[in-house]
């Protein structure tokens, strides 16, 4: 009796064991990990309608440019903050005496700064607007982005247009029906772009003039970063982030602050800490982000 016992015992761990062996094979192998967003930290709401932040590796200075209320208004009270990597406020007013400024980009020790119809260039060591650059009709200039030569490249959301910063001067270097364009990225392969009306995430052929669209629905299209593996991070005005993969195109959504009526403006990244820095508009805050994988 005590044999069969014995025997039936073992029959089960047996049974049990290659159950759950079976088990384990069904699991799914090689499993793509999923992008995700954890707040590190958020300034102090003094970046009144902060739409663009701009990160400096040399200096590991981060560039606020606040609107400071109306967007499109010419009222000269806008201004560019300087916060350090922990969102303290390094300087709330670094440089005045703009209007609405938005997107900005760096050649060397210029800053240059998209303001409504002008692009205006500022030395960073002087903290002083020392060139303007205007830009004839209502283009609305918004984003800005330099490429690996140097050239400064704006959109005008409202013109439709891409100027590019040539001899002095602001030059029309594309001009299509992009539905209110926004976002600039320039790259050796072309010029990535982001719509706000259209809500569509692509790249252009500046000396073709080509367009391909490579993803859609992404809500009031504003800022792109590209990520150390080409995959990219595009922001929704009105409050999402989008996570878009460079293999098929496809998205996921990161963060939707909607609900709670915090924007998601022209956004960086810092790939040394992996943080995504957010300007939130309306909200008068720079928040920081982690990007993770699970």
């Amino acid at each position: 009796m005590k044999t069969l016992k014995l025997t039936m015992y073992c029959s089960l761990i047996v049974l049990v064991a290659a159950c759950s062996s079976k088990t384990k094979k069904t699991e799914p192998q090689n499993k793509t990990p999923e992008p995700f967003l954890e707040m590190v930290w958020q300034t102090d709401s003094l970046m009144t309608t902060s739409e663009s932040v701009l990160y400096h590796k040399e200096s590991g200075v981060i560039y606020v440019a606040n609107v400071n209320e109306s967007p499109w208004e010419i009222d000269h009270n806008g201004f560019i903050s300087t916060i350090d990597t922990s969102g303290n406020i390094l300087e709330l007013k670094w440089v005045e005496g703009m209007s609405g400024p938005k997107g900005m980009g760096i050649v060397g020790d210029r800053l240059f700064v998209n303001d409504i119809n002008r692009v205006v260039e500022i030395d960073m060591k002087e903290r002083k607007i020392v060139n303007e650059y205007p830009v004839d009709g209502k283009p609305d200039l918004n984003d800005l982005t330099v490429s690996s030569e140097g050239v400064v490249y704006a959109s005008g959301s409202s013109s439709e247009t891409i100027y590019a910063l040539q001899n002095g001067n602001m030059d029309a270097v594309l001009v299509k029906d992009l539905a209110r364009l926004n976002g600039l990225l320039s790259a050796k392969e072309g010029m990535y772009y982001v719509t706000s009306k259209a809500s569509e995430f692509g790249i252009c052929n500046l000396k073709d003039g080509s367009l391909n669209v490579l993803t859609t629905e992404i809500g009031h299209g504003d800022g792109i970063v590209r990520l150390p593996n080409d995959d990219f991070i595009v922001s929704n005005w009105k409050g999402e982030v989008f996570y878009i993969s460079a293999k098929d195109w496809s998205k996921k959504q990161l963060l939707d602050t909607r609900e709670k009526n915090i924007n998601a403006a022209d956004i960086d990244f810092i790939p040394e800490s992996n943080l995504l820095l957010v300007p939130t508009f309306f909200n008068n805050r720079v928040v920081a982000y982690r990007l993770k994988h699970k």
